[in-house]
């Protein structure tokens, strides 16, 4: 297979305004992007019809003409010129004589006594990822005998570059106007019996898999949608036998194509009743799967275990890439020097490389295995049996305890001092600011693992002192004295300026809500004596006063050390969230002065950037295109209209698992304390929607912007989550009933009347006629 008709040209000068397409490697800076993938098919020998081109010197000689100048300055000033104003501009300037005399004798050579097609040929056009297909003008039936003709169908081919769709189509996908040009790709009218276009891979079919879309005549019919094309399929490059007689070797030039080009490729064809003639060929820009980026890739997923407990509370909801990237590094350090200092990993090679966090769905999950948690297949953390082993890890743990004390005071005294004086972002330079992100970031960092710590500790206390109750009286007793006994002596206040949620997240001050005010916290003492009046009635009670006062003095120390980490701990996650407030300005400031300069529609938008492009923007390179941005914006929306993520799972998981039945009217969760409620329960997604004192707030999980919500519900039924979450805190500091831990309820109980009793974990259905699909625990 040869191309046709056409001796070899000599080398062309640098500025060459006409150039014939022989095989030999054309620049798509000089003939433009189709016009260097059809001289690439010459050169690999592919039956392609005679082409010559008016090159993008031609383009630029017009361009410097007075009327396409003053066209070219407009646009420069921002203003919005039609297509007719373009063409006209265009028109006025024509070609220089002896340019068009050398067109037109191009034009008739390669026509050699046929009419000609005048096509598109941009210096941004076939590319890899965006083909401009459709966007610019060609000409088709040209007579090069014509020379009025030929210079009208060159000069449009040359205005279209600048007609208002392909310039909204470069500004979308990122492409700067300076520099781009435009030639003009000169063919012969192919007489075409049947023409279309073939996908070497089918974008909405199975690998393997090659579309062939044929018309009757020439394929502008087809693109131009005037005929229905016949579609036809072929499998593992078995061809129907119904197929025309052309489709057989159509279907091994095209896969010849494909194998030299390295990637899928899209081929308009011609078949004239003897030949078959290739006119283009340019990469699949559009793929069937439209997966996120930002999420870990599903191939990855299928080896492994999931959980989502503990960390929803942590990084809850759709995460957006920057947020991601900034958070997700944050607490992979953390819980990687927990697990360091605590000595819980195994010698496993792999270890140190494992991944702890991953976003499925753009939320985060946690690897079940490496993390410990129950009911994983595996389990990277061991624990000593030995006397000696069984010391030297209580050794680490008092060690990991200490310095987690101590680093959570510094950040927390950091974190102070940063949110009164900090400087203001509007002034410093962009080194100074991603300096300023850093440090920021690693400071979060410190804080998290301390965080993470304490908290593990407090959650320690406080089973002691559960255990140390249990023995004295009835486990629901000795839970509910536990959890009213280790709440923390002082409410924590968080800063209007900290992240409401999650570190980088939204602040306060950035929403109509206020941030949770401090209250009346209820008194210890009749709480302690609770607890010593359930232990003097018990048959295993104290014998003498001695041992008594030994039992006292031990639930007032685990009682003070427990209050103490978990203040300690909300102290530490309020700097972990100011923190993220700053980091948070410092974003939306990058954000500020690339919507400022065209390059984003708004400051909120740098979210959806990496934290790499972030990095880069931030020093003057430009962000990803528009389209690619709304492309991400997209997906973050169809996200956040799934449901959560199971609480455990393996893989890459389709869909939250349907709530189980219930037996009766009574669901049993995880108690939280504080009496019981009766009100109508509503389903919340979201901490703004409306919600009254006197109804039941449900959801499938929560986070600190929830605050004001929680504070004021007249009750909580939260699917995810247990009696030392956030949400369970505040429940007790502020005696609403809670219960936790029933998977499915949010749905299931919606709009019904029902009665929640904090001191034994029941949800109790009052309405008269209720469904079977009631979920319980």
């Amino acid at each position: 297979m040869t191309s046709i008709g056409i001796h070899a040209a000599p080398v062309p000068s640098a500025q060459a305004h006409t150039l014939v397409l022989d095989g030999v490697g054309a620049s798509g800076d000089l003939v433009g992007g189709k016009a260097a993938a059809l001289d690439r098919l010459i050169g690999w020998g592919i039956a392609v019809p005679a082409a010559a081109c008016v090159t993008a010197n031609a383009y630029r000689v017009v361009a410097q003409q007075p009327s396409v100048v003053a066209l070219l300055t407009r646009f420069e000033r921002g203003e919005e010129v039609c297509a007719h104003d373009v063409d006209a501009a265009f028109s006025l300037a024509g070609l220089p004589a002896a340019m068009l005399d050398e067109v037109c004798a191009v034009a008739a050579r390669v026509g050699a006594g046929r009419t000609v097609a005048v096509r598109s040929s941009a210096t941004v056009e076939d590319m890899d990822a965006s083909s401009f297909a459709g966007q610019y003008h060609s000409a088709l039936d040209v007579d090069p005998a014509d020379p009025a003709a030929i210079e009208r169908a060159v000069l449009s081919v040359f205005s279209s570059l600048h007609h208002p769709a392909p310039r909204a189509y470069r500004k979308a996908l990122g492409i700067a106007d300076d520099g781009v040009a435009m030639a003009a790709l000169i063919m012969p009218m192919v007489p075409a019996v049947r023409s279309g276009v073939l996908f070497t891979q089918d974008p909405t079919g199975p690998a393997g898999t090659i579309r062939i879309e044929t018309v009757h005549g020439l394929a502008e019919a087809l693109v131009s949608g005037k005929q229905t094309p016949r579609v036809q399929l072929v499998s593992d490059g078995i061809v129907p036998a119904d197929a025309e007689v052309e489709v057989g070797e159509l279907v091994t030039v095209a896969r010849e194509i494909e194998r030299r080009a390295g990637c899928p490729q899209d081929v308009e064809w011609a078949w004239d009743g003897s030949r078959l003639w290739i006119v283009q060929a340019r990469p699949i820009t559009v793929a069937a799967v439209d997966r996120d980026p930002c999420d870990t890739d599903p191939d990855l997923l299928s080896e492994h275990d999931f959980t989502t407990a503990g960390i929803t509370e942590m990084l809850p909801g759709v995460i957006p890439p920057l947020r991601w990237d900034v958070c997700s590094f944050i607490v992979e350090e953390a819980l990687r020097t927990m697990f360091d200092a605590l000595g819980t990993h195994s010698a496993d090679s792999e270890e140190p490389t494992r991944r702890l966090l991953y976003r499925i769905h753009g939320r985060a999950a946690l690897d079940a295995a490496v993390t410990g948690t129950p009911g994983s297949s595996g389990g990277s953390q061991h624990h000593p049996t030995s006397r000696i082993g069984r010391l030297g890890h209580h050794f680490r743990a008092a060690r990991a305890r200490r310095r987690a004390v101590f680093d959570a005071d510094v950040v927390i005294h950091a974190a102070r001092e940063i949110d009164t004086g900090a400087p203001a972002s509007s002034a410093q330079s962009p080194r100074d600011l991603l300096r300023c992100h850093l440090a920021l970031t690693d400071l979060a960092t410190r804080a998290m693992g301390a965080e993470i710590t304490v908290a593990a500790d407090a959650g320690a206390i406080h089973e002691g002192l559960r255990l140390l109750l249990t023995r004295y009286g009835p486990s629901a007793d000795a839970d509910r004295l536990a959890g009213a006994l280790t709440v923390p002596e002082t409410r924590v206040d968080p800063s209007p300026r900290a992240s409401m949620a999650i570190p980088a997240g939204p602040t306060w001050v950035e929403s109509d809500r206020r941030s949770p005010a401090g209250g009346p916290l209820p008194e210890r003492s009749a709480t302690i004596d609770a607890a010593m009046k359930m232990i003097d009635a018990s048959p295993r009670r104290p014998k003498t006063d001695v041992t008594r006062w030994l039992r006292l003095r031990q639930v007032e120390r685990l009682v003070t050390e427990a209050r103490a980490q978990f203040e300690r701990r909300e102290r530490t996650k309020a700097a972990i969230l100011s923190l993220g407030g700053e980091i948070r300005r410092v974003h939306l400031e990058v954000g500020r002065r690339l919507s400022a300069d065209g390059l984003l529609l708004c400051p909120e938008d740098i979210e959806l950037l990496t934290v790499e492009e972030f990095r880069a923007t931030a020093l003057g390179h430009r962000p990803p295109a528009p389209a690619v941005l709304e492309r991400r914006r997209r997906r973050l929306h169809r996200q956040e209209q799934q449901d959560p993520l199971p609480s455990s799972f393996h893989g890459d998981p389709e869909a939250m698992a349907p709530a189980t039945s219930a037996i009766g009217r009574t669901l049993h969760g995880w108690a939280a304390g504080n009496g019981r409620f009766r009100g109508i329960a509503r389903r919340l997604t979201d901490p703004d929607q409306p919600l009254g004192s006197d109804e039941i707030l449900l959801a499938t999980t929560t986070d600190p912007s929830w605050a004001p919500l929680l504070m004021r519900c007249g009750a909580m039924v939260i699917e995810q989550g247990g009696p030392l979450s956030h949400a369970a805190i505040l429940a007790r500091e502020f005696g609403v009933p809670a219960v936790f831990n029933l998977p499915g309820a949010a749905r299931a109980l919606d709009g019904h009347h029902v009665e929640v009793d904090g001191a034994t974990g029941t949800v109790t259905i009052l309405d008269e006629g209720i469904s079977d699909d009631i979920p319980h625990a």
